[in-house]
């Protein structure tokens, strides 16, 4: 529950420290006192929207602190732990900064975390409920929601619409399927056909280096060729009448080294060398004598040649690729092509997933509405116990309306509260036939009917006794007093019918110092409570008739303080 909030620089407010305590805490004061300010303050430290409008005049800055005890199975000491944010103890702090330049910072247990993050937290401590609400309870789309956690049954509602996700995910994805299927009979015209022309030409891995090679042997055929027979007669032909050729100079020469060898043997390895250097270049002269011998001068195959190249060259410039890559891209195409003709097993898989899918989204749905029937019949008759109570001879009720098509995550009804605020009338939707004051205390009832149905410690309600006085007004503050017994509460009235049940009582005042306008909120005695109870009835001139009714107001709402 909530147990301290420290404001400075918000709005009117210099600095207030308010306490608060378990049961129904009471804000009073006048029209424009600033009583929404503690609830934007505290807002504020639960992650909502910040603006720097907020600061107050001259400030450069304002804060907000608020301390929490944590009951002992709160979902958010858990939480908090998974977030290694927890604190020490039973206590958790909440802070937010707000800068003049727009910038807000965020705090949990003095750890910088996003304001996201704060928000997340926040909506598990603190329910706060203004004017703004009465309006939501009048939209059916926040019925269904309303209804279901009254039923507590998460695991239902959870698996609901994981189902409906799935299918939805899966229908999506069978769409997108059939239409790669439309779109694949061309594609498989096309790759059919360009497989065709690549598979036609015939293509060999190297080849193009090959016809290059064998293209420049035959284009210069004359010139290797004349080439080739001077360079083997250098080496093994006749030279001239001295016969000075390199292989016969090279014999010579070993011959000599040989015949010297006898005398120094440390010539023999030099002598070896120049007879094996004489074989080498012998056989070199044979490789090339036959390398001339077989060169070709063939014009026709020349042709054939340079007509081949032609083709390869044409195809790798359509299709952007060097001519080694064309078999590297005839083979994805053929991947590709294999993988078009799967999808007709992939639309049968699919269809057999979604058929799953909607088979588990029917089986929870259905137990989802059985559920939801259980409970709207319990919400109605809770409902309407707190309804007379609150002084309403009405009927409510809890419609459900069957919804058909595909999967939807929230199951396969809507819901919508209907009343009959009149006996002998039908029932009709809210928004047909409830007053302000009615909505009030509709939503009230709700409130006290789902008080056990939620695990949030604090609920605030901000002038929910709009549109209404006198018994109405008390039965309210009866209301709030019984939801405070299970869930701290802190209620905003200008109605001192409400007040009067109160167990803690604050009085938000504006006063005028050093001409600056403040706002303080005072923690009210008895004899204070009396007096502005008073002011509240009676206006600005407090009579002795005032005081006696308020006094008379906070016996019958709380006999111990008599």
């Amino acid at each position: 529950m909530l147990r301290q909030l420290t404001i400075e620089n918000i709005a009117l407010v210099e600095r207030l420290d308010l306490t608060f305590e378990p049961g129904l805490t009471i804000l009073t004061g006048e029209t424009g006192a600033g009583k929404s300010i503690v609830i934007d303050a505290l807002a504020l430290t639960l992650g909502a929207r910040a603006d720097s409008g907020l600061i107050r005049t001259g400030c450069d800055h304002a804060m907000a602190t608020a301390r929490f005890l944590l009951p002992e199975h709160h979902p958010a000491r858990e939480w908090l732990r998974e977030q290694e944010l927890d604190g020490d103890g039973d206590e958790l702090f909440l802070r937010r900064t707000l800068a003049a330049n727009g910038r807000s910072k965020a705090f949990i247990n003095e750890t910088p975390v996003p304001v996201t993050t704060l928000a997340q937290l926040g909506d598990g401590l603190v329910d706060i409920h203004g004017q703004h609400d009465h309006q939501s309870l009048l939209n059916p789309a926040s019925h269904l929601t309303i209804l279901d956690a009254f039923a507590r049954h998460e695991e239902l509602t959870r698996l609901t619409m994981t189902h409906a996700q799935t299918w939805h995910a899966r229908h999506k994805a069978l769409e997108s399927l059939r239409q790669r299927a439309r779109d694949a009979l061309q594609r498989r015209a096309f790759l059919a056909h360009q497989l065709d022309e690549i598979d036609a030409a015939g293509l060999q891995p190297g080849e193009w280096q090959e016809l290059e090679q064998r293209r420049g042997r035959l284009a210069h055929a004359v010139r290797l060729g004349e080439s080739a027979r001077a360079s083997q007669e250098m080496i093994s032909g006749e030279q001239g009448e001295s016969g000075d050729s390199a292989a016969r100079l090279l014999s010579h020469a070993a011959g000599e080294l040989e015949d010297a060898a006898r005398l120094d043997p440390a010539l023999t390895p030099l002598a070896e060398q120049l007879r094996s250097l004489q074989y080498e270049v012998e056989d070199a002269a044979e490789r090339i004598r036959h390398y001339a011998d077989t060169l070709e001068t063939d014009p026709e195959q020349l042709e054939e040649l340079e007509e081949r190249l032609a083709l390869i060259r044409n195809l790798a410039r359509k299709h952007r690729r060097t001519a080694d890559e064309l078999l590297e891209l005839a083979e994805t195409w053929r991947e590709e092509l294999s993988s078009l003709d799967q999808i007709d097993d992939d639309e049968q898989r699919l269809l057999s997933a979604l058929e799953t899918s909607r088979t588990e989204f029917d089986q929870n749905a259905t137990l989802l509405s059985a559920s939801r029937k259980q409970a709207a019949l319990r919400l109605t008759q809770e409902t309407e116990g707190h309804l007379a109570q609150l002084g309403m001879t009405a009927r409510f009720a809890t419609a459900l309306r069957p919804v058909r098509g595909d999967p939807r995550p929230t199951g396969l009804e809507e819901a919508e509260f209907q009343i009959s605020a009149n006996p002998g009338e039908p029932l009709k939707p809210l928004k047909q036939v409830a007053s302000g004051g009615e909505i009030a205390r509709i939503m009230l009832a709700l409130k006290t009917t789902l008080a056990d149905a939620v695990t949030i410690p604090t609920l605030i309600f901000d002038e929910v006794d709009v549109g209404v006085g006198g018994r109405t007004a008390s039965a309210i503050g009866a209301k709030l007093a019984q939801v405070a017994r299970r869930r701290q509460t802190l209620a905003v009235t200008h109605s001192p019918q409400v007040a009067a049940w109160g167990g803690q009582h604050f009085k938000v005042a504006k006063s005028t110092h050093d001409a600056r306008v403040r706002v303080t909120v005072l923690p009210l005695e008895k004899t204070q409570r009396i007096e502005e109870l008073a002011r509240m009835l009676a206006g600005e001139e407090i009579t002795a008739a005032a005081r006696e009714n308020a006094l008379t107001l906070l016996r019958s709402a709380v006999p111990e303080e008599s």
